[in-house]
């Protein structure tokens, strides 16, 4: 194969990620028909169509498909490799991919993003599900940040802390155990719960597993068997599950105060111990100094 212009692979990159040639012209400060013509370029040089029409979007083809981790990380290490050694937000023109539950999208999300357009503008901030591929796409540059709760990380990835919250017992505003001062354990083991059971890609963390414990009045620690009546992948569904019905969860306790309220959910007042947990900033290790990156923590502490 011949040589390829740097310029085209970004202009794949753009595509692959935006499936437009108009936003992928947006993006690249390309007109339409400059996008166009380095598709065509692409399209002869890898002797493939790449992408193809499927309605008003651009559909990869299995070559693109495989070819689009390896290019994205290769242009991800060459920015990395050119980057200056301080980062500018008023001028930066940057796309920090961040991998998060619906924890962060609710309480952090709106801020970091509505403080964005003011104090960077040239920077995009794209949050995209985290799931068990999640090592693979911040190895791959796919995924810049890792936001969540992780324990058992390779020492190829870094990992520093943000901020904590504990778990708390939820129910509806109408539950029995809702107007209950205090619910005692055996409240708590005799309801009916819904549990959540969130994918980990590196083992379920110590704080999900604590919470199975409960101590009572005296103290004493006590595990009780979660005979769980649904099971969801995130907290918020949880909330929402657990005003409609009878079941009691465990969620942390930030986001039942801000989401439950309005639908009708209470914090249940026990005794038990509030198992406490960390949320945790996750990012590779070669982007250890990365201007950008460290920028992004410090704005994420201060929300």
């Amino acid at each position: 194969m011949k040589q390829i212009d740097l310029n085209l692979l970004q202009t794949f990159d753009a595509l692959f990620e935006l499936r437009s040639t108009t936003r992928a012209a947006d993006r690249l400060g390309l007109t339409q028909s400059a996008v166009s013509h380095a598709l065509r370029r692409l399209r002869a040089a890898f002797q493939d169509p790449l992408f193809v029409r499927s309605g008003r979007s651009l559909q990869p083809t299995a070559r693109a498909v495989e070819m689009a981790p390896e290019i994205h990380a290769g242009l991800v290490r060459l920015r990395n490799a050119l980057t200056p050694g301080e980062f500018d937000p008023a001028t930066a023109r940057r796309t920090f991919t961040l991998a998060v539950g619906s924890y962060f999208c609710t309480l952090i999300a709106p801020q970091l993003i509505a403080w964005g357009r003011r104090a960077a503008p040239g920077v995009t901030f794209r949050l995209v599900p985290p799931d068990k591929d999640l090592p693979a796409m911040l190895e791959d540059g796919s995924v810049d940040l890792a936001v969540g709760l992780f324990d058992q990380v390779p020492d190829r990835f870094v990992t520093e802390p943000l901020f904590s919250d504990e778990f708390a017992w939820i129910a509806a505003s109408d539950h029995p155990l809702a107007s209950r001062r205090p619910v005692t354990v055996a409240d708590l083991e005799a309801a009916h719960h819904l549990q959540i059971g969130t994918a980990h890609p590196f083992g379920l963390p110590s704080a999900l597993i604590e919470t199975r414990q409960v101590s009572d009045v005296g103290g004493a620690q006590r595990v009780f068997d979660m005979d769980a009546r649904a099971v969801v992948y995130d907290a918020q569904t949880a909330i929402a599950a657990v005003s409609e019905s009878e079941l009691i969860a465990q969620v942390p306790r930030r986001l039942a105060t801000r989401v439950g309220r309005g639908m009708g959910v209470v914090c249940l007042d026990t005794p038990a111990r509030s198992v406490r947990f960390t949320m945790m900033a996750l990012w590779q290790g070669r982007l250890r100094q990365d201007a950008g990156i460290l920028w992004l923590l410090n704005r994420l502490k201060e929300i």
